[in-house]
């Protein structure tokens, strides 16, 4: 079995929100690139059965950060199988207690819906779990991933790459599928953009045939999702740093950035069904408010 395999979580009962990354190591093994929620865990063996893959062959977790759509299932599947947890560096302390910091950020965040969203984040096993250093070859039997640091989005972030594919977690942005537009998501608090830029030229230097986003699906316009993303980024900004220098606040910039993002979509023909999943994945008050406190730090 060559590449990796799509595995649709079918998150809060509708397909197309969130996937995660099969890949085989050989004799049945496989490792997940990301692990998605706690609360998708059914949805996850379903699709793993379906590629063929039984959860007892899962051999590790590669996670491209530690936010929890991403990563708040990665403790149960290490407990449950045994399998290890890779991450970077700044995030293994949060996996190894998410109780500290974690999860009460995403209760104030979130509050009641918290479990309903993400179910239950277990810590995982402190023997199970690693740091991948930049540009680090991780090898599973036959198969081998290299971890790269990508912060911008978070300073916790890694790309992961499959041979000329890679798992881009959220650095190279929320876009759905059968659509051109590419949205950055930026909720507070490590939004940094120009670390950001700086991880899109290393995606860009790798020169691989295909992007794999969580949120959702693979793409093989590389070169042109990239430059899209960059060029939202720089508009983006611009508008910010106008709106901190007017002494604005985050509500006002929320409907600058909702205004443009509103033409831009009717210009690629997005369909409104589509703009609903966007707008979920990828909310203006996150991204205001994340954007407004990287300007404001920055200046």
């Amino acid at each position: 079995m060559g590449g990796t395999i799509t595995v649709d979580l079918n998150y809060l009962g509708r397909p197309g929100i969130i996937s995660v990354y099969a890949a085989a190591a050989g004799d049945g093994s496989f490792v997940l690139l990301d692990s998605g929620p706690a609360s998708t865990i059914e949805a996850l063996e379903r699709g793993l059965d379906e590629a063929r893959f039984s959860l007892g062959g899962l051999r590790a977790v590669l996670l491209t950060h530690i936010h929890l759509d991403h990563a708040a299932a990665a403790g149960t599947l290490s407990r449950r199988t045994g399998c290890e947890v890779w991450a970077h560096p700044d995030g293994v302390a949060h996996l190894a207690d998410p109780g500290a910091r974690l999860l009460p950020s995403a209760l104030r965040l979130y509050g009641s819906q918290l479990e309903t969203l993400f179910g239950t984040m277990e810590a995982v096993p402190a023997d199970r779990l690693h740091a991948v250093e930049h540009g680090a070859a991780l090898s599973f039997d036959e198969l081998q991933v290299v971890g790269w640091h990508t912060p911008g989005h978070a300073r916790h972030h890694v790309a992961w790459q499959v041979g000329d594919e890679i798992a881009t977690g959220d650095v190279a942005g929320v876009r759905m599928a059968g659509s051109n537009h590419v949205l950055p998501p930026m909720p507070p608090p490590d939004i940094d953009l120009a670390a950001w830029h700086a991880s899109l030229d290393l995606l860009r230097g790798l020169a691989p045939r295909r992007l794999l986003l969580t949120h959702f699906g693979g793409f093989d316009d590389v070169g042109r999702h990239l430059d899209e993303l960059e060029q939202r980024l720089q508009r983006w900004a611009a508008i910010a740093e106008e709106v901190v220098r007017d002494g604005g606040d985050v509500p006002s910039l929320g409907v600058r950035l909702a205004a443009l993002d509103d033409l831009e979509m009717t210009a690629a023909g997005v369909p409104d069904a589509q703009r609903a999943l966007y707008f979920k994945l990828c909310p203006m008050v996150e991204n205001s408010t994340g954007l407004y406190r990287s300007i404001m730090r920055r200046s």
